[in-house]
Formats: structure tokens, C-alpha cells, sequence
């Protein structure tokens, strides 16, 4: 048998020290100004949403359609006004069920994807009602104006052909008359991060940022300048050192050398990274896939022996009681850095929007299963906030901000969006 690899020789090379933080902040508020001044150079974008901040006095009924990745859900929510809104219907279904329907994959078309979106938006409206939809849709586009926008690139690994280049919500409606749901108009198309910031701002006072890291991961801010939401497809951003089990995830995926940051942070390649480390460390050939739920339950037991018998059920492999906690080390080594890596954005855009003088008291919108279901991925993302804000290892300069989950935020801010269009 051959000798394990020691696994802190794997788990260092995901750790980000504070000085490492700090640069990384630096430099992503630098890209965020060559991308303001419409520089090449910029890796990550400043996309107009064509939409501002609400000022939570919005109300009506309006439906949401929720497409970010591996689900789509659809609702109707009733705003209220007075920063108050009630979900009355939600439906949620996945774009891939194993032995019945895969919408992701090259081989289906955009008419039987977006029919698949049109019946589920059916499901939660009435029929005698006319409604406005907002449409959250969280793939980098092309928009002039909050209505509508064209797919520039799918990432997430979705490959399904004859979308790029078109305009979403127009096929979208026309997915609806198909379904003979004529009585919903498709009015607003934002970006789930920008959704999210919206439903934030609803509800809350002092937020002007949110950041969503979950099947993928982005970030987006309220610029004064401009007055509106900037969305800055921050998954894009090429600023960091990757290493070889990095590399060899990009390698394997659709897009090669693209989206990089969200390669490194979010829950589609997180589990690819584990699994690439612990070829590594079992000296292995091969080792099955499984997702990155599956991989924040092996290294969330507490009990060896419960990990050991699970680890080894989905690995189809003896794994030996000394190795559960090494590899519930490395695992958990691959989500700090991914929470590390979103505070380090956060902080990168404070920076921009107030630079070395202080900040003010807010709250930071966050959403996405990586952040909300990894133990203690919050509390280490608002960690490495703090760290940016210092120089070196000192913490002496505590900001008065902090990350706050957000339920159900981008079906929300879809409804939100909605009622701001009109």
C-alpha cells in the first residue's frame, strides 16, 4: 500500500494568511475602479442592473422566478409596504433529476428549458390575474435596461445550447404563451446577487452590499456614483494564487480558465477540489464524485466512527479511523478559505466605497448554502473582514460591519425589482 500524503501538507496550501487577505482586498477594490473606467485590464465587471435601491414602500402582488444553478424556484409575494412582504406560494425544482430530465446538459435546447421555467412560474399564479414578473437570473449579461438583458456566457457548468446571445425574459414570455399564460409579464431581470441586495435594503436599514456564495458566487454594491446597483460577476476575478488541485478542477471544467475566484469559493467545485486533495492524499487513482452537501456532511460528524462508516460508503473504499480527522482537516481547510475569499471581497469593496477613511455601521447581505450551511463559514468570512481592515497581524482596527443571512432573498428582491419597474 502506498504511504498517505500528510495532510498538512495539503491543507497549507489552502490557508490565507492575514497579510494575504489584505492584498487580496486591495487589489480587488483596485479592479473594481479599472472597471468603472471601463479598463481591459479589470477582471471582474461593473454591470449596470438599471435599478436603485427600494425605498421599502414598495406593495402589490408580483411573481418571482429564482434561476441560479442546480434549482429554480418560483413564487408569489406580496409586498406590503412598510418594509414587510408575505411569500404566499413557493415552488422549487431542480434543472437536473437523474433518469427523467436533465435541462443543464448540452443536449437539451432553450425551448424545453425555458417551457420547464414558464410551467413552474404557472404553478404558483392565479389564473384570472394579471401579473408582473421579476426575474432573477444570476449568469453574466448584457443589459440596457432592467426589462431584459442577453445571456453573455453560462458558467456553473450549465451547457445548454442556443440561449447565449439572446434576450432572457423574451424567451421566457415566449415560454409562457407556449404554456398559455399570457396574463404574466415579464418585467424586470436582475441578477440574484442584486436581488438579494434589493430584498436586503427592503427589510433592513444600512446595507448596501450583497454577496451570494452558493452553487456559484458573486457580489454586488449600491454605487453612489451611479445611482444604482453595480453587479461585478466577482467569480471572474483573477487575482489569486491557485494551487495544483485548483488548477486541476479548472482543467476538468466546460470553461477552462474562466470564472477563477468562483472556481476556488463555491459549492460546484468545492466538493471537485476535496476530491482532487484526497487523490492526493489516499495516493489514489480515482475516487467516485459526490456534491459538496454531501462533502460538508462527512466532514461535519462529530463521532470518527460515524464519519469512517460514512466516508467510506461514499468513497467505495476502507478508510481507516486514523484518517477521518485528517480528512475532516483538509476538507474543512477548502471552506475557511472559501469564506475567507468572500470576506476579503466584502472587504475589498468598502474599500472602493470609502477608502481609508472609517466605515460606516451596515450590515452585509449574504446568501448561498456555502455560507449558510457550512459550520462556521460566517463567522470566518466576518473574520477575514476584520483582518482586511488592519495592516499586517493586528486587529486593532474593528469596522462596525457585518454579514447577515438573508432568507429568501432573491425571490424576494425578484418582486422587489418588479415593482420598482413600474
Amino acid at each position: 500500500m502506498k504511504e498517505r500524503m500528510d495532510w498538512m501538507n495539503i491543507a497549507r496550501y489552502f490557508y490565507l494568511t492575514d497579510e494575504r487577505l489584505q492584498q487580496i482586498s486591495r487589489d480587488f477594490a483596485a479592479d473594481i475602479e479599472r472597471a468603472l473606467e471601463g479598463q481591459d485590464e479589470a477582471t471582474v465587471s461593473a454591470e449596470k442592473s438599471y435599478v436603485s435601491l427600494p425605498g421599502g414602500d414598495e406593495s402589490g402582488v408580483y411573481l418571482a422566478l429564482d434561476f441560479g444553478g442546480t434549482n429554480v424556484r418560483a413564487s408569489r409575494v406580496r409586498l406590503l409596504g412598510r418594509h414587510c412582504y408575505i411569500i404566499e406560494k413557493k415552488v422549487c425544482q431542480p434543472l437536473r433529476l437523474p433518469g427523467q430530465y436533465d435541462y443543464l446538459s448540452p443536449a437539451a435546447t432553450a425551448e424545453g428549458l425555458f417551457d420547464f421555467l414558464a410551467r413552474l412560474v404557472g404553478q404558483v399564479a392565479g389564473k384570472d390575474t394579471i401579473y408582473k414578473l421579476g426575474h432573477t437570473f444570476s449568469f453574466a449579461m448584457q443589459q440596457e435596461c432592467l426589462k431584459d438583458a442577453r445571456l453573455l456566457s453560462w458558467s456553473k457548468e450549465i451547457a445548454v445550447p442556443g440561449v447565449e446571445g439572446q434576450l432572457i425574459n423574451q424567451l421566457l414570455e415566449q415560454a409562457l404563451a407556449r404554456q398559455g399564460l399570457t396574463n404574466i409579464e415579464p418585467s424586470a431581470l436582475v441578477n440574484d446577487t442584486t436581488a438579494l441586495l434589493l430584498s436586503a435594503a427592503y427589510t433592513m436599514e444600512r446595507v448596501r452590499m450583497g454577496v451570494v456564495c452558493g452553487t456559484g458566487f458573486n457580489a454586488c454594491y449600491y454605487e453612489p456614483a451611479w445611482d444604482m446597483v453595480v453587479n461585478l460577476e466577482a467569480g471572474d476575478y483573477g487575482g489569486l494564487v491557485r494551487n495544483r488541485w485548483d488548477k486541476a478542477v479548472d482543467a476538468l471544467s466546460t470553461q477552462p480558465g474562466q470564472h477563477l475566484l468562483e472556481k476556488t469559493v463555491s459549492g460546484a467545485y468545492a466538493a471537485e477540489i476535496f476530491r482532487q486533495t484526497l487523490l492526493s492524499y489516499f495516493k489514489a487513482q480515482d475516487l467516485p464524485h459526490f456534491s459538496t452537501a454531501v462533502m460538508n456532511e462527512l466532514i461535519s460528524h462529530d463521532d470518527d466512527h460515524q464519519g469512517q462508516l460514512a466516508m467510506g460508503r461514499v468513497w467505495d473504499r476502507i478508510v481507516r479511523i486514523d484518517e477521518v480527522r485528517p480528512i475532516r482537516n483538509i476538507g474543512a481547510a477548502i471552506f475557511v478559505r472559501a469564506a475567507q475569499l468572500a470576506g476579503a471581497v466584502s472587504c475589498g469593496i468598502l474599500r472602493h466605497l470609502y477608502g481609508e477613511g472609517p466605515v460606516p455601521a451596515q450590515s452585509v447581505a449574504v446568501d448561498g448554502s456555502l455560507l449558510e450551511h457550512v459550520r462556521g463559514a460566517l463567522f470566518m468570512m466576518e473574520d477575514a473582514m476584520q483582518a482586511c481592515q488592519n495592516e499586517g497581524v493586528s486587529r486593532d482596527n474593528q469596522i462596525p460591519v457585518e454579514p447577515v443571512l438573508v432568507q429568501d432573498g432573491p425571490l424576494v428582491g425578484a418582486a422587489i425589482a418588479a415593482a420598482m419597474a413600474q
